[in-house]
């Protein structure tokens, strides 16, 4: 919320002082795996949210988006006599806060961008016992679950395509995530990767 608090701030500054302000979406798809290990994930690869563009001089900008994705999990250890079986249901939001660079073309603007980007999950882990010898499951026991918190840096590139006021955005952006948000290593062994390639798509609409 203080990420938003200061992208508001900005976008005030900026519009009183006559820079160009886009308001908009963005959304697209995860392009590399999210977990490594002994378990299958099964989050959704789709990401959503919104995002704000302040136009500064010299062809740079800078962006501020939040992110969500629905992130999830499931694995089975078995053991003499009986089967555990783990299910993690999560959300996650990324704020990325990016500089970008584009070129003077007019209609059609390549642009390159890096910045900081912190990361935050929560949601339920689902823990479920079941005997080999009496027939039957233990009723799952459910707890709430906040992972670690990440940090990471992020570069990317793309096209800004301008039509009128409206302004559409497809890039390919990396980052690099300082930690794993999932990581467990005791009796099931799996974390979530480092690594995120994501394609994305941006529609803005500039207001001022």
């Amino acid at each position: 919320m203080r990420l938003y608090c200061v992208a508001g701030f900005a976008v005030t500054v900026c519009a009183c002082y006559g820079q160009p302000v886009t308001l908009g979406v963005v959304g697209g798809g995860r392009l590399t795996d999210d977990l490594a290990g002994n378990a299958t994930s099964e989050s959704k690869r789709y990401a959503v949210g919104p995002e704000v563009e302040l136009a500064l001089p010299f062809g740079l900008a800078v962006e501020v988006d939040g992110i969500y994705r629905r992130e999830g999990f499931s694995s089975t250890v078995a053991i003499p006599d009986i089967a555990t079986t783990e299910n993690d249901r999560a959300n996650s939001w990324e704020f990325p806060i990016l500089l970008k660079y584009k070129t003077s073309f007019p209609l059609v603007k390549p642009f390159v961008e890096a910045g900081y980007a912190p990361r935050f999950l929560s949601g339920t882990l689902e823990t479920v016992h079941c005997g080999n010898i009496a027939p039957g499951c233990e009723p799952p026991v459910q707890t709430g679950t906040n992972w670690k918190t990440s940090h990471g840096l992020v570069v990317g590139g793309g096209v800004q395509v301008g039509l009128g006021r409206l302004r559409l955005s497809p890039e390919v952006r990396y980052t690099r995530w300082s930690n794993a948000a999932i990581d467990v290593t005791q009796l099931f062994s799996f974390h979530s990767t480092q690594n995120q390639l994501d394609a994305l798509v941006g529609i803005g609409w500039k207001i001022h």
